[in-house]
């Protein structure tokens, strides 16, 4: 486990034409859904996980259907978010390679400035709440079976918990360089300034002596 760690190499890259070109280049401020078919999935597979479990042995599912149902939903809401909806409703997108001397590399990219309005506020709102909900509703169940000791279910939990998880913990990081980012160019735009206005002070204090 140790040399797992030592060969793991967390990378931020920064925002880059080609990757504005793949995200999209509309500037056209919007409140409303930019990308419905986008939101609606994000919402889909991980309502549908959620419904499964609750209803489906209401309605003579066993455990081992419930099971695998669940688990395939919960693999493409993991696999929409991370590929799709992420990169369409916020902007965001990271992943995880391995070089050729077997160190992981994790990779978090953002919209470059200028692209923020390809998405809107209302689809920002969605992807967020849409997932710290789900996060928290397999979280609670987890320890509800947890307490009760129901352990095949807690399985199912784990994996909700698990997957939802990823996806958070990697467009956090994401969202946390965007900004870094952001300030850093703020901060690099003040000081030019600064110093451009100081070094045009003092040309034309010595134009004025001369």
């Amino acid at each position: 486990a140790g040399s797992a760690v030592e060969n793991e190499a967390v990378v931020s890259t920064q925002s880059t034409g080609d990757l504005s070109r793949e995200f999209g280049d509309e500037t056209t401020p919007s409140n409303g859904l930019k990308h419905p078919t986008a939101s609606l999935f994000h919402i889909l597979f991980r309502t549908l996980a959620i419904v499964t479990y609750l209803f489906c042995t209401l309605f003579g599912g066993g455990f081992t259907l419930t099971f695998v149902l669940v688990v395939i939903l919960l693999a493409a809401d993991f696999w929409t978010v991370k590929n799709i909806t992420g990169r369409l409703l916020v902007g965001l997108r990271w992943w995880n390679k391995v070089n050729e001397d077997g160190s992981t590399e994790w990779v978090f990219e953002s919209r470059k400035q200028g692209t923020a309005a390809y998405h809107s506020e209302t689809e920002n709102k969605i992807f967020w709440v849409a997932m710290v909900a789900s996060a928290l509703f397999w979280l609670i169940l987890l320890i509800k079976n947890l307490l009760g000791l129901s352990l095949g279910w807690m399985v199912v939990c784990l994996t909700g918990v698990v997957l939802n998880a990823a996806n958070f913990y990697g467009y956090i990081k994401c969202r946390k360089d965007a900004r870094a980012k952001v300030q850093g160019a703020v901060g690099g735009f003040i000081g030019q300034q600064l110093w451009s206005q100081a070094f045009g002070s003092q040309q034309q204090s010595q134009q004025s002596t001369q």
